[in-house]
């Protein structure tokens, strides 16, 4: 499960990472419905836009269905997102995210606090694009804190994920994986959980 994730490192990071340039605020408390950056191929080149977080598929009916669709199960996604997978996937660009464990949030991160990117799928419906972050079970340092953790896809495989050349179908066993590396846990402030929440005082650094 991933619920809330942040943004807090400066563009250059970006920049120097996914070759792609833009603009934000740092976020430390991104939550579903809320619209943040995401990486996708325009032109046959990575682009930096915002889309909305909570999956809507062409099909639905109304947007509430986004609420449901945060994230996609890696080992459901060629049955329920076989559409999406095959060119709609993207990165979504974050620096940390946050789980609970007995009402207490913590804050999950690469060592030196280095940007990294979520497998996503992103979705048009009407004029509204959306996306959703695929998850995998846990290892290492998170699995003692949720069963469930976010796909962080490893640079290297930022172009062949984004590539809608190549059908993502053939990504899924070697891409959709949990983390190998090293990950840090810091406890949050308990007013993260609160989506109205937002600034420096969500992660108090000792």
């Amino acid at each position: 499960m991933c619920g809330r994730f942040t943004l807090r490192v400066p563009p250059e990071k970006l920049w120097e990472i996914l070759q792609a340039e833009f603009n934000w605020e740092p976020r430390y408390n991104i939550a579903p419905s809320q619209r943040t950056p995401i990486v996708r191929f325009r032109d046959g080149k990575p682009v930096i836009e915002e889309a909305r977080w909570g999956f809507i598929p062409s099909w639905a009916k109304d947007e509430k269905i986004g609420y449901k669709m945060i994230n996609a199960r890696s080992e459901e996604i060629a049955r329920s997102y076989r559409g999406a997978l095959k060119n709609r996937r993207c990165l979504v660009v974050a620096d940390g995210w946050y789980e609970w464990k007995n009402k207490q949030p913590y804050h999950f991160r690469l060592p030196g606090n280095e940007p990294f990117a979520f497998a996503g799928l992103w979705e048009r419906w009407q004029d509204l694009e959306s996306f959703t972050i695929f998850t995998t079970g846990s290892t290492g340092t998170a699995a003692n804190y949720h069963d469930r953790m976010p796909v962080i896809i490893p640079p290297e495989a930022y172009v062949p994920w984004l590539d809608p050349e190549i059908n993502g179908n053939d990504l899924i066993e070697p891409l959709l994986k949990p983390w190998p590396g090293e990950i840090e846990v810091i406890e949050a402030n308990p007013v993260v959980g609160s989506p109205r929440n937002e600034g420096p005082e969500m992660l108090p650094e000792k």
